[in-house]
């Protein structure tokens, strides 16, 4: 998952050139069988200063819109998240997260400020090669923890492999990538679950290849017996035209499902 600087001295030129510094402005659209959906992000970026403001806009769904401003020091951003459903809704929330940075240890936290009793906490150490983190959600009404992961990652040249236990122990997930070349174009993936509880397994597999510079080529099929492709074609640094597809070869009754999406950064 933004920074502001405040200098009083240089309001006027900042109102002046705000406009100058609104780099990016973020469509996205759709649509799938009747139902379709849609979202538009701005972001406003000043040296250490960034805010984006997102709209999200589903059919049955009110129109919810969320506003996120941080700023960056050395080895610590702070951020203020801001959440506001629609302007008849009283589901407002203000959270305020604080991240420390270190060469080998990461810390963050997730205070709400309004309505939420929700406080989450993360946290990273490690080297380039291994890495140990883990994260909870603490309920401070209650006085419970609702969610606590852990886990530990590997990474070598040309492969990464991870495992981590979810859903408070009762989820193990392992995965590997493996690179088959040096510049990390072509790539295979394997993620392994198993739920505990209910000793049920899951799996995924995938494949990606960057094309050349404008067109990357991803290929997906999951234990649920579903098929993905997905075609990303750059137009511009930053912007995309993405076709992707979906469908169950168990299952050819199902009309396959079909979105297209675009996203612009003017």
């Amino acid at each position: 998952m933004s920074r502001y600087d405040f200098n009083p001295c240089n309001v006027v030129d900042e109102k002046l050139n705000m406009f100058a510094f609104l780099q990016t402005l973020t469509p996205y659209a759709a649509g799938h069988q009747k139902q379709s959906k849609a979202a538009v992000t701005a972001e406003y970026n000043l040296e250490d200063t960034h805010a984006t403001i997102k709209v999200d806009v589903n059919p049955g769904l009110p129109i919810s819109t969320t506003l996120t401003m941080s700023r960056t020091w050395p080895f610590l951003k702070n951020t203020v998240l801001v959440k506001i459903p629609d302007c008849n809704s009283r589901e407002f929330q203000i959270l305020h997260k604080v991240q420390y940075f270190h060469k080998r240890a990461a810390l963050a936290m997730t205070l709400p400020l309004l309505r939420s009793p929700l406080v989450r906490l993360s946290a990273t150490v490690g080297t380039e090669h291994l890495a140990f983190g883990m994260k909870t959600i603490y309920n401070t009404s209650s006085r419970q923890f609702l969610m606590s992961d852990a886990g530990i990652s590997m990474k070598s040249l040309n492969c990464d492999g991870s495992i981590v236990l979810e859903n408070n122990g009762d989820f193990l997930r392992a995965s590997y990538i493996h690179y088959f070349d040096h510049e990390r174009k072509l790539a295979a993936v394997a993620v392994i679950g198993r739920a505990l509880s209910r000793k049920e397994n899951s799996f995924l597999v995938e494949g990606s290849w960057i094309v050349d510079d404008l067109t990357t080529i991803k290929g997906r099929f999951d234990s649920r017996g579903k098929l993905a492709a997905t075609l990303r074609y750059k137009i511009k640094p930053k912007s995309f035209f993405t076709i992707s597809g979906e469908f169950e070869p168990k299952a050819l009754d199902k009309t396959p499902e079909i979105r297209l999406g675009l996203s612009l950064v003017i």
